[in-house]
């Protein structure tokens, strides 16, 4: 069978997209309220406000910091610009933010396939391509609403069509793209200018020590990172979305706890959300054979770069396991070189064996989806079930202008789902700041305060439930979700929702 399918290009390719659209096809029309929600729930919010206030891509704004929008202190807004753009097209909304990442996905495994294809020869490529979409950091978060998918789409991109630009007569459109490419995947993540390492990689390989003095590839990367430089400057005087500032970097990457960081990465992280376990038995073969036995520097440099990173950024990618997923495509290329391997040499075994060897080879393939399902499952559940009617909820009792304080542990998440601007903060982290939070609120012109049903709003004993009952009933009480009047009348009178 084997044989067959590798006799045809096209049907390696239709095999690779088939099971990249497969295994992310998961909670496709989910609400965003599974695994890394807030972060989610952001990024849609940001693309509402292109779709419906028709801005520029430079423009990025924000609505849940009082009733003006404003400046998001955010990455390189390209994910979230298209979004916007695609929000009304045949109704879908939302689901586009995880189409596109679906789609990058897909399109990244493609373009793995012909990497690995003219690296390592087909049969690796096939093996390397299926198993990046089978590896668990890529099966979820290939399929977020976040900039991840695109991200790498834009990086392996870079590489292949730096490749190109080293090819003999050095040609510029390879290279404009090529540094275009490498642009839109640092914008998009910061952290993925360790992408410089493996570019140097494939420039060593092909050029040797002329690399040192080569001005083109000092032109690309002065460009492709003087456009990352220049978009953050800018973002810096935003509202913050995420980190800008070099003290923002500081609190998140937690310095003094660099050693259990790193363990963590090698020891965790690694074999549990990247490789899989049976997975990495087959990474250290290929590791063995590409880094070891052949020390290609282009694939040196790549892992290099990337385990590099992932112990630079510390606590932050310690605490945010997608910063793992641009590690991916370097151990599906090496895990590909390790099942051709080890496919070919069970081959020149005496049939008895033979048969033992590839029943132990397909277990151990078998394996590595077999552990994604397993360790990441419980990552699809929603929660926060309380929304659902949040909507419907700000649409009975409030009009479009009126301004909401949310209790909510994520600034944008309740602001987003009931679709009205304001303010959020978590009032049962500090209770006794409540009253003045909520005054400052009212003064600013908030009219109502939304609240899940629980804590300082649980019926009858919490605190802001007592004080704003004696004042008089819920505008909305669904025994989930529970809206008090804050300030004064709502351009609606004062509608009154559901009650218990």
């Amino acid at each position: 069978m084997m044989p067959a399918l590798l006799r045809g290009r096209g049907a390696c390719l239709a095999l690779v997209a088939a099971v990249s659209f497969l295994v992310h096809a998961k909670g496709l029309s989910a609400p965003l309220l599974d695994y890394h929600f807030h972060r989610q729930v952001n990024t849609a919010s940001i693309a509402r406000n292109y779709w419906r206030q028709a801005l520029p891509i430079a423009q990025p704004r924000i609505d849940w910091a009082g009733p003006e929008d404003r400046l998001a202190g955010t990455e390189l807004p390209a994910y979230m610009w298209l979004y916007g753009k695609l929000w009304p097209v045949f109704g879908l909304g939302e689901l586009w933010g995880r189409l596109i990442s679906v789609a990058a996905s897909a399109l990244t495994a493609l373009l793995l396939f012909g990497l690995y294809e003219r690296e390592f020869g087909r049969e690796a490529a096939l093996w390397g391509a299926v198993t990046f979409s089978f590896l668990p950091v890529e099966i979820y978060f290939g399929r977020t609403v976040q900039p991840e998918a695109t991200a790498l789409l834009a990086l392996v991109s870079a590489l292949i069509l730096w490749e190109k630009a080293l090819d003999p007569g050095r040609p510029w459109l390879a290279w404009t793209l090529a540094v275009f490419c490498a642009f839109i995947a640092t914008g998009l993540k910061l952290p993925y200018a360790h992408m410089l390492a493996a570019l140097a990689g494939l420039t060593w390989r092909r050029l040797g020590r002329r690399a040192w003095t080569d001005w083109r590839t000092a032109l690309a990367g002065a460009l492709a990172m003087g456009g990352v430089i220049a978009w953050y400057l800018r973002a810096r005087q935003g509202v913050y979305v995420v980190p800008t500032h070099g003290d923002e970097y500081v609190k998140l990457l937690s310095y003094a706890r660099l050693p259990y960081f790193m363990q963590f990465q090698i020891f965790s992280r690694f074999p549990e959300l990247v490789t899989t376990y049976g997975g990495a038995v087959l990474f250290a073969l290929g590791a063995r054979e590409v880094l070891g036995r052949r020390r290609d520097a282009f694939w040196i440099a790549w892992f290099g770069g990337v385990a590099l990173h992932l112990f630079a950024m510390a606590g932050y990618s310690h605490y945010h396991e997608y910063t793992a997923l641009p590690m991916a495509p370097v151990v599906a290329g090496l895990i590909g070189v390790a099942a051709a391997g080890l496919r070919a040499r069970i081959g020149l075994l005496a049939p008895g064996r033979r048969a033992w060897a590839q029943a132990a080879f397909l277990l151990l393939i078998a394996s590595i989806p077999a552990h994604a399902a397993l360790r990441i499952h419980h990552w699809y559940r929603q929660g926060f079930t309380y929304l659902a009617s949040a909507r419907a909820a700000a649409a009975a009792v409030s009009s479009p202008s009126d301004l909401f304080l949310t209790n909510c542990q994520a600034s944008s998440v309740l602001l987003y789902y009931l679709d009205r601007r304001g303010w959020s903060d978590e009032l049962d982290i500090h209770p006794e700041d409540a009253p003045r939070i909520l005054d400052e609120a009212a003064a600013r012109g908030a009219r109502f305060i939304a609240s899940e049903k629980r804590g300082l709003f649980a019926a009858p004993d919490g605190s802001l439930w007592r004080r704003f009952r004696a004042q008089g009933p819920p505008l909305w009480d669904d025994g989930a979700l529970v809206i008090f009047p804050l300030g004064g009348p709502s351009a609606l009178n004062g509608r009154i929702g559901p009650r218990p």
